[in-house]
């Protein structure tokens, strides 16, 4: 019966492990790394964009920078998803969108909504700096 109960306890201990090393992974269930979370920061990404291509005026050159953009943050996402934090896509579609937003004179709330998720952006990246998220 104790070796029963010995067992027990140590799966039991394995599964709380295992949700807090989960939780250390993401950052607190509900907060804003978590895949759910990112994914969604993301699309948003895409739509602000879209709004933006409608509005704006961007050489072909430009697009194509905020295409490849969109797509690494698309790699990004689905990699975080899996628990792996690609500093190196996350940073370069930070930078190729910063390029546009400072090269190009935009205007207006597109250009506002982009530079919002440039920010959010930045913050996920600063977090996993601080070995807050993404470390385990």
């Amino acid at each position: 019966m104790r070796k029963l109960r010995g067992g027990f306890l140590a799966v039991s201990l394995s599964f709380i492990a295992m949700g807090a090393l989960a939780q250390g992974q993401f950052g607190p269930e509900g907060g804003p790394y978590q895949p759910d979370s990112v994914s969604a920061r993301i699309d948003h990404v895409h739509t602000d964009l879209n709004h933006g291509y409608s509005v704006w005026h961007l050489s072909r050159r430009d697009r194509d920078r905020l295409n490849h953009a969109e797509s690494q943050l698309r790699n990004f996402s689905g990699e975080w998803r899996k628990g792996k934090f690609d500093k190196g896509n996350l940073g370069d579609a930070i930078n190729d969108t910063q390029h546009i937003l400072d090269r190009n004179h935009l205007a207006g709330a597109e250009r506002d909504a982009l530079w919002s998720d440039v920010e959010q952006l930045r913050r996920m990246r600063e977090a996993y700096d601080r070995h807050e998220i993404g470390r385990w």
